[in-house]
């Protein structure tokens, strides 16, 4: 396999021509817009917060592309800064609302599922939407990209072992979560029996 970044050339002809060429920019964007969106989307879990997320992730390339520098390939910076716009979303989103409301809003049907079952993706995406970023990130990161926990440390900043203390603590509140709602729909299943 060639270490060589096959988008080198391109980026090269970017940071030339910018701010006042685009030609070279606007094949990045079009080569990379379906991985970034797809990528945010991951994240973000909704296609509005997804669309904005790949804007913002252009427009920071065009601000600073001319700082890339070559020692890693462009995919890999593209995806730090794909990152960092979606935290960006996060934490404004966070601000704007609690996530306990997912939660509350979804009903899980307490009789058990088949792993491809609509209901269980639906309920565990709440779950999810419910964690914050911190937790949310290496999960999706590690069960939905299928990244290894190498890239996972490599991508936030942190040593292996402590990727993968976060996706165990992150799995292990994610299953806490889903049992504790699971256990609330047969509750209310076993209410509304008594009641008729």
């Amino acid at each position: 396999m060639s270490d060589v970044d096959p988008d080198r050339d391109l980026v090269a002809r970017a940071q030339a021509e910018l701010p006042y060429g685009v030609r070279a920019y606007n094949e990045l964007v079009r080569r990379y817009t379906p991985v970034v969106y797809q990528r945010a989307f991951g994240i973000l879990r909704s296609p509005e917060d997804a669309e904005e997320a790949t804007q913002d992730v252009f427009l920071s390339v065009f601000r600073s592309i001319r700082g890339y520098r070559p020692d890693r390939p462009f995919s890999h910076w593209l995806s730090v800064v794909t990152l960092n716009c979606c935290r960006m979303i996060l934490r404004r989103r966070a601000q704007e609302q609690r996530k306990q409301d997912a939660i509350e809003a979804e009903p899980v049907e307490p009789a058990p599922v088949a792993p491809g079952d609509p209901a269980l993706r639906r309920t565990v995406n709440g779950l999810l939407d419910s964690l914050d970023p911190g937790t949310r990130i290496p999960l999706i990161m590690r069960f939905v990209e299928g990244r290894t926990y190498a890239e996972i440390a490599a991508e936030l900043d942190l040593s292996e072992s402590a990727a993968k203390m976060r996706v165990s603590r992150g799995a292990k509140r994610l299953r806490e979560l889903y049992d504790d709602k699971r256990a609330e729909a047969e509750r209310r299943l076993d209410e509304e029996k008594s009641d008729g």
